[in-house]
C-alpha cells in the first residue's frame, strides 16, 4: 500500500486481520496487530474480536484469553462479539471450565450472551463429555430472553451424543418443532450417531428416513454416510445411495469434505467400483490443497478400503508429504498437534495397508512424527529421558515355560523402549478388570517416565491382547519411542506373530483372511463384507485330533491390529479359536474346556527397531497351559507331529514366514491312507507321541 501512496487505516487492519482469520493465518493475523502501534493506529473492539477469532481456529486458547485480559489496558471495551470468539477458542481445546467461566463473568462486563456465546459454552461443554451441564445451559436459555437457534440445538444433542444419552437426544430433537428451530444436518448427523453408539439400529434408520421425508439442505454425503455408520447391509438400499452419488459425480462439483466422507462411507458399505472410484478421483485430485488432514484421511480410508486407485494414492502422499515439509508443529495447540499427528498417522496406516506407501511420505512422517514426540519429552522435563539404566535384552530362557506365570515379565528392557510378557487374564489399559498391565509398568517403572502415567498416550502401549491371550507387548518409556513405534506400526514395519489353536482341519491352501470387522461397545467383533479393512495371514503348520474333535495348529501375522480380529477372522472362516466363549456356540466352548481352560491364542514374537535403526526381535515360548494342551491332543500325520513338538519343546521358535505349511489336502489324505495301513499292518494302536 506505501508504493501506491495509500496510507493503511484501522478499518484496512481490521479487513486484513478478518481475512487472516477467515483463511486459518493465525499467526499473520497477530503481526499484523503488533504493527498497528507502529503504524500510529490503535486497535479497536472489531480488531480485537477478529484477532480472539483467528485463535480460536487453532485451538490457541491462551493467546484469545491473553488478549481478552489485554483490552481494559488497551481502553477498549469488549462486547458479546468478543467474548463469544474467547469461548469458542476455550471449546475448540475443551476448555469447558474457562468456557463457563467466562460466560459468568459476561454480566459483571454488563455484556449480555447472546445464542452464539451459549452455543459456543454448550459445545464446551459438549467436547469436555458434560452434557448435564450443557443441557442445563439450554434450560436456562429461556430465562435469559436469549432463544436457542439450530446451532444451539445442535451442540446440546452432540453433548448427548458423546454419552450415548440416546432417549435424551432424541427428546430435544422432538422439542425441535415447536421452538420453530428446524433440524439440518448436522442435527441428523448427531442423532443417528447417538443411536449407533447406543445400539438403537432400528431407531436411526427411523430418523434416516425421517430427515429423507423433510428434505432441506442435505449433502449428497449424508445418505451413504447414515447407511455406514448404520451398518445396512441391504444391497438395494446400498445400491440406491450409489447411483445417487454417482449421478452427482457425473454433473456436480463436490465440495472436499463430500468427497472425503464419501469415500470413506463406500469403503466401510463395501462398494467396489473402479468407474466411480475414478470418477471421485478427477473431482478430488485438483482440489486435495483444500482438503484437511482429517478430510484427507478419510478419502485415503475409503480408497484403502475399497482397494482402488493408484493414481489417488499418490497424489494424498505427495499433498501429505508436502505439508509434512512446511509444518511447524511449535506453533500450534496441544489438541490441534495431537489431532495432526493422529491424522498423519492414519494416512500411513491408509497408504500402507493399500500397498502404496512411498518411501518421501514415510521418511517425512518419520521425522516430523518423532520429533513431535522429542518435544513432548522435554516439555515433561529430564524424568522422561531415556537416560535411566535399562536390563537389557533378558533371554525367555531365565523363565522355566512348563511353570505357570501368574504375573508379567519384562523380556526386553531398552533404554526408551520394552517388552513385556502378558499372561492370560490381565488387562493391557482400560479397567475393566483388576490385573491392569499398566499398573505393573507404572510399579516396575515408578515416577522416572511420564508417558506411562498418560492415559491419552495409552499409557505408553503400542498395542494391546485380549483378556484371556497371552503373549509379548510392546511397549514405550518416552514420547519420542512412542510416536517412533506408532510410525514403524503403521507402516507395517513391526511383525506381530501368533499361534493359534483352531477348530477344523484348516485346509493348506488358506493363507489369508482378508474381511472387513466392526463391532459396537462390548459385543462381539463381526468380520464380513462392511466395515474397518483387516488382514490375517496365516499358515497351517498342524492339523490333530482331540477326541472326535478335528483341530489345526495355525501360525499368524497380523497387518492390522483390529479388536478380537484374529478370533473374528477365524469363526468367520469357519475355523474359530480353542475355548473361546464370544465366538463358537456355548456347547462348543463348554467342550473345549475339556482339553483348554483359556482361548488358545499366543502372541510368540515381536520384530520391531530401536531409534537407531537396530533390528529386535524378542520371542516367548508357550505357556505352561498351553503346553499341556498340546500335549493332549493327538497329531494327524509326521509333519504335525514333528511342529507340535517342536512348539512343546520351545526351543525352535522362529519367524512366521520361516515356518513351513502343511503338504497340500490331497498328500495328506494319501499320507493318512498309507499311515492307516501301517496301524493295521502292525496291529498297534494310533500313532500319539503327545499323549
Amino acid at each position: 500500500m506505501p508504493e501506491t501512496r495509500v496510507v493503511p487505516n484501522e478499518i484496512t487492519y481490521n479487513a486484513a486481520i478478518s481475512a487472516c482469520e477467515k483463511a486459518g493465518r493465525r499467526q499473520l493475523a497477530m503481526n499484523l496487530l503488533s504493527l498497528m502501534p507502529e503504524a500510529r493506529l490503535v486497535p479497536n473492539v472489531i480488531t480485537y474480536n477478529a484477532a480472539i477469532s483467528a485463535c480460536k481456529q487453532d485451538g490457541q486458547w491462551q493467546l484469545a484469553l491473553n488478549l481478552l485480559g489485554l483490552m481494559p489496558e488497551a481502553r477498549v471495551v469488549p462486547n458479546e462479539i468478543t467474548y463469544s470468539a474467547a469461548i469458542s477458542a476455550c471449546e475448540k481445546a475443551a476448555q469447558w471450565q474457562l468456557a463457563l467461566k467466562l460466560l459468568s463473568r459476561m454480566p459483571d462486563a454488563r455484556v449480555v450472551p447472546n445464542e452464539i456465546t451459549y452455543s459456543a459454552a454448550i459445545s464446551a461443554c459438549e467436547k469436555g463429555g458434560q452434557w448435564q451441564l450443557a443441557l442445563n445451559l439450554l434450560s436456562l436459555m429461556p430465562d435469559t430472553t436469549v432463544v436457542p437457534n439450530e446451532i444451539t440445538y445442535n451442540a446440546a444433542i452432540s453433548a448427548c451424543e458423546k454419552a450415548c444419552q440416546w432417549q435424551l437426544a432424541l427428546k430435544l430433537l422432538s422439542l425441535m418443532p415447536e421452538a420453530r428451530v428446524v433440524p439440518n444436518e448436522i442435527t441428523y448427523n448427531a442423532a443417528i450417531t447417538v443411536c449407533e453408539r447406543s445400539q438403537q439400529l432400528e431407531r436411526g434408520l427411523q430418523l434416516l428416513w425421517e430427515s429423507r421425508e423433510r428434505g432441506g439442505s442435505l449433502s449428497v454425503a449424508f445418505f451413504p454416510w447414515a447407511l455406514a455408520r448404520l451398518s445396512v447391509h441391504d444391497p438395494d438400499i446400498i445400491s440406491a445411495a450409489f447411483a445417487e452419488v454417482a449421478l452427482t459425480l457425473s454433473s456436480s462439483q463436490l465440495a472436499p469434505q463430500e468427497l472425503s466422507m464419501i469415500a470413506w462411507a463406500f469403503g466401510m458399505l463395501g462398494v467396489n467400483n473402479p468407474t466411480f472410484f475414478h470418477a471421485l478421483f478427477f473431482q478430488a485430485v485438483p482440489q486435495l490443497q483444500s482438503f484437511t488432514m482429517g478430510d484427507l484421511l478419510k478419502l485415503a480410508w475409503g480408497s484403502a478400503a475399497s482397494g482402488l486407485d493408484v493414481e489417488l494414492f499418490m497424489a494424498i502422499q505427495n499433498e501429505v508429504a508436502t505439508r509434512l515439509e512446511q509444518v511447524d508443529l511449535h506453533n500450534l495447540s496441544e489438541l490441534c498437534r495431537d489431532t495432526f499427528l493422529q491424522d498423519t498417522l492414519g494416512l500411513l496406516w491408509a497408504s500402507n495397508f493399500a500397498g502404496y506407501c512411498s518411501n518421501n511420505l514415510l521418511a517425512a512422517a518419520r521425522l516430523v512424527i518423532r520429533q513431535a514426540g522429542a518435544s513432548m519429552d522435554r516439555a515433561h522435563g529430564p524424568s522422561s529421558s531415556p537416560a535411566c539404566q535399562s536390563m537389557g535384552e533378558l533371554p525367555f530362557t531365565e523363565a522355566d515355560p512348563w511353570q505357570p506365570a501368574s504375573k508379567p515379565q519384562i523380556i526386553l528392557d531398552l533404554p526408551d523402549r520394552l517388552v513385556i510378557f502378558k499372561p492370560s487374564g490381565w488387562e493391557v489399559y482400560d479397567q475393566h478388570s483388576e490385573l491392569q498391565l499398566s499398573s505393573f509398568l507404572q510399579a516396575t517403572l515408578g515416577k522416572h517416565f511420564a508417558l506411562v502415567h498418560d492415559e491419552d498416550h495409552q499409557c505408553g502401549f503400542l498395542h494391546r491382547l485380549d483378556l484371556p491371550s497371552s503373549g509379548l507387548i510392546l511397549a514405550a518409556k518416552t514420547y519420542e519411542a512412542y510416536y517412533d513405534l506408532k510410525v514403524q506400526l503403521n507402516a507395517g514395519e513391526i511383525a506381530r506373530d501368533y499361534v493359534v489353536l483352531c477348530h477344523g482341519w484348516v485346509k493348506p491352501c488358506l493363507t489369508s483372511i482378508k474381511a472387513k470387522v466392526f463391532w459396537r461397545g462390548l459385543s462381539p467383533t463381526s468380520a464380513g463384507d462392511q466395515g474397518k479393512p483387516s488382514l490375517t495371514r496365516l499358515k497351517v503348520t498342524a492339523h490333530a485330533r482331540h477326541r472326535a474333535t478335528t483341530l489345526s495348529l495355525v501360525t499368524v501375522r497380523i497387518a492390522t491390529g483390529r479388536r478380537h480380529q484374529i478370533r473374528s477372522h477365524f469363526s468367520h472362516v469357519g475355523h474359530p479359536t480353542v475355548c473361546d466363549g464370544k465366538y463358537t456356540a456355548e456347547a462348543t466352548f463348554q467342550s473345549d474346556q475339556d482339553l483348554c481352560a483359556r482361548n488358545f491364542l499366543h502372541r510368540y514374537r515381536l520384530a520391531f527397531k530401536d531409534l537407531a535403526g537396530k533390528d529386535h526381535e524378542v520371542m516367548m515360548p508357550v505357556p505352561a497351559d498351553l503346553m499341556m494342551s498340546l500335549q493332549r491332543v493327538t497329531s494327524r500325520e509326521i509333519q504335525s507331529a514333528e511342529t507340535i513338538c517342536d512348539w512343546l519343546s520351545g526351543s525352535s521358535l522362529r519367524s512366521w514366514q520361516d515356518y513351513t505349511p502343511l503338504i497340500s489336502d490331497s498328500e495328506a489324505e494319501q499320507a493318512d491312507t498309507q499311515q492307516e495301513a501301517r496301524i493295521v499292518a502292525a496291529n498297534t494302536g494310533p500313532y500319539e507321541p503327545h499323549a
